[in-house]
């Protein structure tokens, strides 16, 4: 069996991952990677998977020598472009089982999404085309050198910006214009394509016409989940940017979690409050040796459509799904049952703070407030706030939870805070989130109605298309 997986993970964007790819993911104990991966993709991960940069080859050697499963993610093809050979060559003489995953190039990837048919390419009758990587920087030499090579001036061209992920776009002319074209861009990679078939880059460009093209959307989401919601936005044209502001960490089992396992076979009501509390719950009755048939005494409840079909995932229907999370919202949701004497557990967030308990505890019932995780703000993430958004800023910031809402704004002053979003617009998914950006000095352009990830990105297309 291999321990050692040497994994593609194309242009960048989650939508290009091979299906082998991502099941590689998902088995690593341990996962590293190059910078500036979208947390998308490592949202994709196990939960309890260590993450971290790739180092060197000396820990992945150690690592699989002490039977763990890693897999080492390389933008593009392990082979390609990243050292993925060299770290091949040391895992054989180590004799270490690896595999390797390819993945998609941008060279390929970009061209094809812009219109540009690679049927044309080395066709009979038909010029070369070629396509190339580059940066910002570059262009200008490598211009040049094309033209001082016998390259025609007027030969079509066109420069694709963030080829291969959500947001792409390109710029169009002469191969001797192109370098001028790109002097205002900021320094970014590119993907240089010159000869036939650029023409047909107008006509049958995939992403022209899309609600968000072009838009910078920067989403706030823990990685977990960010991939859903990543890939609505990307489906609506959006120049998608993951900056999670939340980070999600089980908690350890203790005596209470194991005292409220037991004695689910006497609890009459079990609420989900969020994903994480379903998708942590099960992975704590698994590992207390349980399943879904201890729920079996219990009616269930989910707060949101999308706690709602995390449950489904588990086999299991909730009798009631509640809107956004407050305890007035959960207590009008149960309406007219009688709670006398119930037993009511409710898995979620060990910052979660409410009056939930004394309302219910108002009607007779016993509420069992269960911690299951913590929220907790990554680390860096204010560095690379800033690193971002004084960089340039972005057409919307997303918040789908008070937390995420809560460590943004902490990440700046106030001052900083405002004059931020004088150039970018706030998005919420929900009143109960809206209320808190507020209350933190923001002004609240889009509010979702319908509280789940594919909501808000449509609330957000329909803002920039009115």
């Amino acid at each position: 069996m291999s321990r050692v997986y040497l994994v593609g993970i194309g242009p960048g964007s989650p939508g290009l991952l091979t299906i082998k790819a991502a099941e590689a993911i998902r088995s690593a104990d341990i996962v590293r990677h190059p910078p500036e991966v979208e947390p998308a993709i490592l949202g994709m991960a196990r939960p309890g998977a260590v993450m971290g940069p790739y180092r060197e080859a000396d820990e992945i050697i150690q690592l699989a020598k002490h039977d763990h499963r890693v897999a080492v993610l390389f933008h593009g093809d392990p082979f390609a472009l990243g050292f993925g050979a060299s770290l091949a060559l040391r895992l054989r003489q180590e004799d270490i089982q690896f595999e390797v995953v390819p993945g998609v190039l941008a060279e390929a990837a970009g061209p094809a999404i812009s219109g540009i048919s690679p049927d044309r390419l080395g066709r009979p009758g038909y010029a070369g085309t070629v396509a190339f990587r580059l940066t910002t920087g570059e262009v200008e030499r490598a211009v040049a050198d094309m033209l001082v090579a016998g390259a025609d001036a007027s030969a079509d061209a066109v420069l694709i910006l963030n080829p291969g992920r959500a947001g792409q776009r390109k710029l169009v002319g002469p191969l001797g214009e192109l370098a001028q074209l790109a002097k205002p861009l900021r320094h970014e990679e590119l993907v240089l394509v010159v000869g036939r078939g650029v023409e047909a880059a107008e006509s049958l460009d995939s992403l022209v016409g899309r609600p968000l093209h072009g838009r910078r959307v920067l989403v706030t989401r823990a990685r977990q989940q960010a991939e859903e919601f990543h890939r609505h936005l990307a489906d609506l044209g959006a120049w998608v940017v993951d900056v999670p502001t939340i980070e999600v960490r089980p908690l350890r089992i203790d005596g209470h979690i194991r005292d409220s396992v037991d004695r689910l076979d006497q609890t009459q009501l079990v609420v989900f409050a969020s994903v994480n509390a379903v998708d942590i719950f099960f992975d704590m009755l698994f590992e207390l040796g349980r399943d879904a048939r201890a729920l079996r005494n219990s009616r269930l409840c989910a707060i949101g459509p999308e706690t709602a079909r995390a449950l489904e995932g588990h086999g299991l229907v909730p009798e009631l799904v509640s809107g956004e999370y407050t305890a007035e919202g959960l207590a009008e949701t149960l309406g007219n049952w009688d709670l006398t004497g119930a037993r009511i557990l409710v898995p979620r967030a060990r910052q979660n703070r409410d009056g939930l308990p004394a309302i219910l505890a108002k009607r007779g019932a016993e509420v069992v407030i269960l911690p299951v995780y913590e929220l907790a703000c990554p680390t860096g993430a204010s560095t690379e706030l800033h690193r971002l958004l004084d960089a340039d800023p972005v057409d919307v910031v997303t918040f789908t939870s008070t937390a995420t809402v809560v460590n943004f704004a902490g990440s700046f002053g106030s001052e900083d805070l405002k004059s931020l979003l004088a150039r970018t617009s706030v998005a919420c998914m929900g009143p109960v989130t809206a209320d808190t950006a507020r209350r933190l000095g923001m002004r609240v352009d889009i509010i979702a109605g319908e509280y789940t990830a594919r909501g808000l990105a449509q609330a957000v297309a329909a803002f920039f298309k009115s």
